[in-house]
């Protein structure tokens, strides 16, 4: 079902240049139709479209001064869908991570490169680039907004006549040519948009199923939203250009649509210095008396009595959980132990918290499903704190699990 999802996402996937020169200190891209400003029409603020590309490839977060500053004073933010209502469905991790012991019992990975995920992998940011932008949303406080729903946008991939479509893996028909990525990074937007034109006619309606159809679709639901809020509105590029494409729909519509201008200060400017600062996330729960730091607002299940929250960085494939569950006062820790680890080639080791008050195990646990995972678990008030996280091989030999465990905070 990721393959379904990611299948629409990257197809949508394509935009933006990177031709540059030097004035007054910035460098100018003429030619880059990264981002679009909406006005007229009696709006009371403007709106503003960028072109997305749905992975986490370091080189896509190079935004223009401009694009900094649009996501910055919007008001909310609009994708295609809701990312983090896949946080708990799916692992992006295109295989679990395989863990080997040494003679000590130390856990290692025997392979050290990065980690391939659905998005990029490990060497890129934690989150691909739509999901990041739904991560700044939230940080930062503003409203989101999906113009789609995940089933409506899987139902427009199971409705495409194959024609052999099936045996292309879209990892290898998009993703996994470079010349697409840098075709994107060269900005000429009409050009990306017929290539994938062409790259869909092995399926006689795909295109329009997955870009013409949805085109419509999106531009409505922009057209309500941008009545309302400022907005920064982040969609493939793919749903940009040409006559059907969103620039166009939303100028039949009597808005007035116009390229911004490019602009790279050779300093960060304030805009992106101020968006640097909704990076993490602290989450507070004041009735279970702890804290903790995320990359971005969890997501929480509280159904059936359970206590979870669970965030996911997409794009390298690290997933992150914290679970409460409640205990009597004649529970001890030991007792629980053997059903919190299951480690037969590893022990794991003993720990004391919160100035020497809070005893806690930490080590390495199998989860079906997930496979080897780091693992912290202490009592407290009554409650049994269940800390764990995985991710691939860089993920697994680093201090990152500790570092986020170390981070939830009793009181």
């Amino acid at each position: 079902m990721l393959n379904s999802i990611k299948i629409k996402f990257a197809c949508a996937s394509i935009a933006i240049g990177f031709s540059v020169s030097m004035l007054f200190g910035q460098h100018v891209d003429p030619h880059n139709q990264l981002l679009w400003q909406i006005t007229g029409k009696g709006l009371k603020k403007p709106s503003y479209l960028f072109g997305s590309y749905h992975s986490n490839d370091s080189r896509l977060f190079e935004f223009s001064d401009s694009t900094f500053s649009a996501l910055l004073h919007a008001e909310a933010v609009v994708l295609e869908a809701d990312i983090y209502s896949l946080f708990t469905q799916y692992d992006t991790r295109v295989e679990n991570t395989k863990l080997k012991y040494d003679v000590n019992g130390n856990p290692y990975t025997s392979d050290k490169k990065a980690s391939e995920t659905k998005y990029g992998s490990e060497d890129g940011r934690p989150q691909f680039l739509d999901a990041y932008f739904q991560q700044i949303a939230y940080n930062a406080g503003k409203l989101f907004f999906p113009l789609e729903t995940v089933e409506a946008q899987l139902e427009a991939y199971e409705n495409i006549t194959y024609n052999n479509f099936r045996d292309y893996s879209i990892n290898a028909l998009i993703f996994s040519q470079e010349n697409v990525l840098n075709t994107y990074l060269q900005g000429d937007i009409e050009s990306m948009r017929q290539l994938l034109k062409t790259q869909l006619a092995i399926s006689g309606n795909a295109y329009n199923l997955l870009i013409t159809n949805r085109n419509q679709v999106m531009t409505a639901g922009i057209d309500s939203l941008c009545k309302k809020h400022g907005l920064f509105i982040a969609v493939g590029a793919a749903h940009l250009a040409g006559p059907e494409g969103i620039i166009q729909l939303l100028k039949n519509k009597g808005y007035t649509v116009r390229q911004v201008a490019a602009t790279y200060a050779e300093k960060p400017t304030e805009a992106e210095l101020q968006l640097r600062r909704f990076n993490s996330y602290t989450f507070v729960d004041q009735k279970r008396n702890f804290s903790a730091v995320f990359g971005g607002v969890p997501k929480m299940d509280t159904t059936q009595g359970n206590y979870v929250l669970t965030y996911q960085e997409m794009g390298q494939g690290n997933t992150f959980i914290i679970e409460i569950i409640p205990q009597s006062e004649r529970t001890t820790l030991k007792q629980l132990l053997p059903e919190l680890f299951f480690t037969p080639k590893s022990a794991p080791a003993k720990l004391v918290l919160q100035n020497g008050t809070v005893e806690a195990y930490e080590g390495i646990t199998f989860i079906y499903g997930s496979g080897d995972c780091w693992r912290r678990v202490f009592l407290y008030e009554n409650q049994l704190f269940k800390l764990t996280c995985y991710g691939g091989n860089k993920f697994m030999n680093s201090n990152r699990s500790t570092s986020f465990f170390d981070k939830v905070k009793l009181f």
